[in-house]
């Protein structure tokens, strides 16, 4: 750290001194190893407060309830209680006073990502008894919001699917263990202690030379897997949650200008108003507004089962709501997104206008930031969930988006989960203006084939991409078939998207079906699709001898076409779908889309249902 500061006048290092060091003092006061008034302890940390600048620039006493202005809030304050008698010690007491009161007003992170959002979590999991001086943050009811989203995103066999900017594939799911863990400590509740173990089994599932004689992980950070260690609670037993869908709710985050003190003060209140003191940490703030956060699909909790996590958040960088972040089966992912601040499209309706001419619906709060940091020109992007059923079969949604990427039209979707078997869902746009627009539901991938047709594509990722690009992780082998319902109007393209966005390294491959014209307003276009998970088929020679009429084969229409085949449309437009499935022979499944409620026959029986499957 001396060094550090000789060399560049200041340590910049935030979170894990701050998350960390703390922690090992109380524990080497309470075993005996050292006393609370050591002096080499008191230089170092004093040295660290006093020298800690979290951007690695002059400003130092952000606020807010972010990744960098937590830790520095929390440090400053442990130098205050222990150190009563330094001059700044009544500031600094005051400034973590503050910062705690800017998370605790909202008590949700502004980060809806895999990766900064573990940022300010790790401060309160490692510390927020000792900030506060009791256990509110673990045990207060308007905490659980938070922390049972740590919980309910974890797959069945305990990934964790990468969305917003974050660092790969099972992004930061080594937090998510030692925050599961003492949470399970400090509540008694088993379910954040079944949640950690199923984490701690994919990791070491993902080390490469796993075994018994090797407790390596190395696809985690160790630190974060000795704290769980140290806080685990062994009396408390592990137990499965919920194994049913749901959709949760989250804060509204929006981005303002960090140097306007007025702005602040007017805010978060009590700003230092001196030049260099008091910005807002990346300009989050939080409103008091909750939107709808994400739709978790699954099908239980045991290892294979069939999950998908769908994005619903209208405000966040990027905004994707109605977007698929991840659907998984068997162990394997079939999609990944982007490390992303900016804007990018993930498995959901790219929608753009071709004249370049519409006027976009801007945010009435012209304060606000967009996702590429321009003031005023913040889309208002509105979504609401309007329907959810659970059954045991299947799951029923359906998703309103207002001003989809601001433009003026409405996006719905709406989907079908049919637990352990495929999802089914619609896409709707309406035009709320005319003008000449290109339309395509799209799925983004790592490889497309080697079957492919007019509608529809074989899809795989055969290695999650992990460690910020540096790493290929391990997956099972197991396909998914990507199927459009046919429009005449409409053509499937597979698109490198690293030809203009070098950030989709880790998924750079995208089948999208494509529709281009110009609508009337009040007229509505519908893209029905179906994803299906299921075993990898590949033509088989039938002989080894290089002879040209040697041809190879698959072993039946279904395997050929990755059970494009067997799926037939009864009825698609906007008031109602109705699909037909055989994917196994014999083995009929129907899957019914009917929002207006009409009265529809389905396979000899008629039925009112808005959402309906059959077999």
């Amino acid at each position: 750290m001396l060094k550090q500061i000789e060399e560049r006048k200041w340590f910049w290092q935030f979170e894990h001194p701050a998350a960390l060091i703390p922690l090992y003092r109380k524990h080497l006061i309470a075993g005996g190893a050292m006393k609370g008034d050591e002096p080499w302890f008191r230089e170092m940390w004093l040295c660290y407060c006093r020298n800690l600048h979290v951007w690695d620039t002059e400003p130092v006493e952000w606020r807010g309830g972010c990744h960098r202005s937590m830790p520095e809030g929390y440090a400053k304050g442990r130098a205050a209680d222990w150190y009563p008698d330094i001059p700044e010690a009544t500031h600094w007491k005051r400034y973590s006073e503050l910062v705690f009161g800017d998370f605790w007003r909202a008590k949700d992170a502004p980060q809806n990502d895999t990766g900064y959002m573990m940022g300010p979590l790790i401060i309160l999991i490692c510390g927020g008894d000792q900030w506060t001086g009791d256990d509110r943050v673990y045990k207060d009811p308007g905490m659980k919001r938070l922390w049972e989203r740590m919980l309910v995103e974890i797959t069945p066999d305990g990934a964790i699917n990468s969305y917003g900017p974050n660092g790969g594939w099972n992004s930061t799911a080594d937090y998510r263990i030692a925050m599961l863990e003492r949470l399970a400590a400090k509540t008694g509740d088993g379910r954040y202690r079944f949640g950690a173990h199923k984490i701690l089994n994919y990791i070491r599932y993902q080390t490469r030379d796993a075994g018994p004689q090797n407790h390596r992980l190395d696809s985690a950070g160790s630190w974060l897997i000795a704290l769980a260690a140290i806080w685990a609670n062994e009396s408390v037993r592990p137990v499965e949650p919920a194994p049913s869908s749901l959709w949760n709710l989250r804060g509204e985050a929006v981005r303002i200008p960090h140097t306007d003190k007025a702005l602040t003060d007017r805010l978060l209140g009590n700003a230092d108003f001196r030049e260099n003191r008091g910005h807002v940490c990346c300009s989050w703030f939080m409103t008091t507004k909750e939107w709808p956060d994400k739709l978790i699909f699954r099908s239980g909790w045991n290892k294979g089962d069939f999950f998908g996590l769908v994005e619903l958040h209208p405000t966040s960088f990027p905004a994707n709501p109605g977007g698929i972040m991840g659907l998984n089966r068997w162990g394997a992912p079939f999609t990944q997104i982007v490390t992303s601040k900016g804007a990018s499209v993930e498995n959901r309706a790219l929608i753009e206008d071709l004249t370049k001419e519409v006027s976009h619906r801007l945010h009435p709060d012209k304060l606000r930031i967009d996702e590429f940091w321009r003031q005023g020109t913040m889309p208002n992007i509105r979504s609401e969930v309007t329907y959810f059923e659970e059954t045991p079969e299947a799951t029923y949604a359906q998703l309103r988006v207002e001003n989809m990427d601001g433009l003026p039209v409405v996006y719905e979707r709406e989907f079908i989960f049919v637990k352990n078997r495929f999802l089914a869902t619609r896409e709707i746009v309406s035009f709320e203006e005319s003008f000449k627009a290109r339309v395509a539901p799209l799925w983004n991938t790592h490889n497309v084939g080697p079957q492919v047709g007019e509608h529809w594509a074989n899809t795989f990722i055969h290695e999650p991409v992990a460690n910020n690009g540096t790493r290929s992780m391990k997956s099972p082998p197991v396909d998914l078939l990507v199927w459009f319902a046919p429009r005449e109007d409409c053509t499937l393209q597979v698109i490198d998207r690293l030809i203009e966005d070098p950030r989709a390294e880790a998924c750079p491959n995208q089948v999208r079906y494509v529709w281009e014209g110009t609508l009337t307003v009040g007229e509505k276009l519908v893209f029905t699709q179906v994803y299906y998970p299921h075993p990898p088929y590949r033509s088989r020679a039938t002989s080894n001898n290089p002879n040209p009429d040697t041809k190879a084969s698959y072993a039946n229409e279904l395997q050929a076409t990755a059970h494009a085949s067997g799926i037939r449309v009864i009825r698609d437009d906007p008031e109602a779908t109705v699909l037909r499935l055989e994917l196994q022979p014999s083995e009929v499944e129907w899957v019914v889309f009917n929002p207006s409620e009409a009265t529809l026959q389905v396979d000899q029986k008629t039925t009112k249902r808005p959402y309906q499957y059959q077999r």
